[in-house]
């Protein structure tokens, strides 16, 4: 997977327009003010988190518990507050998510701050309604229902995602009902699943050897999938796989001919969900370049440094088992082609 761009996690970081989950809140205490104590209880606090909720422990190149023992290290040796920000940038940095960043004081950042794209617009000719849509921070079916049934003879509708910085997927949705019927479907998605019982039962079990496990198997005490589904719990990586759902039984598409949706690498987040439910359904050809390859559901924990982290919940891939995360939704007809 692959991280933000700078610009892109800071429009995020301003917008707050993912749907989010807030986890925790440790208060805002004087920023000049921050001791070691303070460093420490954020470190762990983002540390704690992540291990509860990041989907995606099973494709690091390193233990998340080492990471932290290794971060809390140079976070007791660090000299100022500025370098603890960069510290914390770095350690949740090394998750290598798009959704998954730290965000410092406002004194602090060192990027440009957010400004709203270009509300949605439309060309119609010979047929073919374009329509560009820059964001889903807001709700825009009702205008592009409007463009649908006051343009007559439409014979294709082309949307246009390829500038959109994503927002909320719920938005995207509501314009996706409008092309496609019934109740539908976008990604497979999974989170971490245990109950506190099996967490104990877990840890009960992954206490005897290596020897007394395989001995337990021998008499039948224990079967290796049970072996194996409790070293998950352990290794925060047992998830429950879901499918999400847009839609309902109800919904009665007012545009049933053909489409195009145009993607690019700036298509992004909330956006790239709503190209994956056109990619899921055959409901139009996506031609451009691969999406930025980055969306989910983060939690967010504020801080006592005054930062605040943001760690993804939910894991994604395409209903097809295609992963797009760090590589982007792949359109059917590539720029160029």
């Amino acid at each position: 997977m692959q991280p933000y761009g700078q610009n892109v996690s800071e429009r995020a970081a301003e917008m707050e327009v993912d749907m989010c989950v807030k986890c925790g809140d440790g208060g805002h205490p004087n920023i000049e003010k921050l001791d070691k104590a303070d460093m420490v209880y954020d470190l762990s606090a983002v540390w704690s988190v992540a291990k509860e909720v990041f989907p995606y422990f099973d494709r690091l190149p390193f233990d998340w518990d080492e990471q932290y023992r290794k971060y809390l290290g140079k976070v007791i040796d660090v000299e100022d507050t500025s370098a603890f920000h960069d510290l914390m940038e770095e350690f949740l940095s090394s998750l290598n998510d798009g959704h998954t960043k730290y965000i410092p004081p406002a004194e602090f950042r060192r990027s440009t701050p957010f400004s709203r794209p270009a509300k949605p617009s439309f060309s119609f000719s010979d047929g073919v309604l374009t329509i560009k849509i820059n964001e889903f921070i807001a709700d825009h079916s009702a205008y592009v229902r409007n463009l649908l049934e006051e343009n007559d003879g439409i014979s294709l509708v082309r949307l246009d995602i390829r500038d959109n910085i994503g927002g909320n997927t719920y938005y995207g949705a509501k314009v996706a009902e409008l092309f496609i019927s019934g109740s539908f479907h976008a990604c497979r998605k999974w989170t971490q699943a245990y109950k506190a019982s099996d967490f104990a039962g877990a840890s009960q079990l992954l206490s005897d050897s290596e020897e007394t496990l395989q001995e337990y198997i021998r008499n039948g005490l224990i079967t290796e999938n049970e072996l194996a589904e409790a070293r998950r719990i352990i290794s925060r990586t047992n998830y429950k796989e879901y499918e999400d759902s847009w839609g309902s039984e109800k919904n009665k598409a007012i545009y049933d001919g053909p489409m195009e949706v145009l993607v690019s690498n700036n298509t992004i987040s909330a956006a790239e969900d709503f190209a994956a439910m056109f990619r899921s359904n055959r409901r139009a050809v996506l031609i451009g370049e691969p999406t930025y390859g980055s969306t989910g559901t983060p939690c967010m924990v504020n801080l006592r440094c005054g930062g605040r982290a943001q760690v993804v919940s939910v894991g994604y891939r395409l209903l097809d088992g295609a992963e797009f995360i760090g590589k982007g939704i792949i359109p059917d007809v590539l720029k160029g082609q």
